[in-house]
């Protein structure tokens, strides 16, 4: 399954570093309104009220180590799954080699060769499982383990074990895939904020041209933006 391509960040500072600034921000600029609007009438309202709710609802993502324990879950289910198979055509091995000694035809027809191979991959393991389970189904071999100690029930687990490593291997893809979608819906937010600041501040430099002790409320570091590309285009904004 392919992953969407991640959404990049226009700031360097961290998520909660950011909105704090912006919201700090924000009250000087609504205490200052009608200083911008009286040069940028496109900060008129709603700007004040747009900002406010960009802030709210980037607030209200959960952080991104949240969606990343969700994931690290599923990641941690699949290899518990992954361990019960194993361990589960390990037994096999073990019934098929009390049943058949110095059998090697039972053992390859069980898949004994291709274990190695097949151990670690979601792939391939579940496939493994299912022959398995199919060539122990056989009544040539059935009664054979079942009469060593081997349960129909253990048989039956292997095709099971092996649907639910298939099924939780696509349930952590899914994850993935929707931790990243998340991600990107995130970061889109934040930086809806992060553009409003910006445009802000830059309007500030003219705003207050004349007056150092309001400007300076409004100053952004120049290592605060990641792309100074989008300068310009905050600038052609302002005019």
């Amino acid at each position: 399954m392919k992953h969407p391509e991640n959404v990049e960040r226009d700031y360097k500072k961290s998520d909660e570093e950011m909105l704090q600034q912006s919201d700090l921000k924000l009250t000087s600029f609504l205490k200052n309104k009608s200083s911008f609007v009286a040069r940028f009438p496109h900060l008129a309202d709603p700007f004040a009220t747009e900002w406010a709710n960009a802030i709210t609802i980037a607030q209200n993502f959960i952080p991104d180590n949240a969606s990343a324990k969700e994931r690290t879950s599923e990641s941690d289910a699949l290899e518990i799954l992954m361990d019960e198979g194993r361990n589960l055509f390990q037994m096999l091995m073990l019934y098929t080699q009390l049943a058949f000694p110095n059998h090697t035809i039972a053992l390859r027809a069980m898949g004994q060769s291709q274990y190695e191979s097949s151990s670690k991959s979601y792939l391939k393991l579940p496939n493994l499982l299912r022959n398995a389970h199919t060539e122990a189904s056989k009544p040539e071999y059935k009664a054979a383990l079942m009469d060593k100690g081997m349960t129909e029930l253990e048989i039956n687990m292997l095709k099971t074990i092996a649907d639910q490593i298939v099924n939780q291997e696509l349930a952590l893809d899914n994850a993935k895939e929707d931790g990243s979608l998340y991600a990107n819906e995130r970061i889109i937010a934040m930086n809806n904020v992060w553009a409003k600041t910006a445009l802000v501040c830059y309007c500030a430099k003219l705003v207050f041209a004349k007056d150092a002790t309001r400007s300076a409320l409004f100053l952004l570091s120049e290592d605060e933006i990641s792309k100074p590309e989008e300068i310009p285009t905050l600038q052609k904004e302002i005019h």
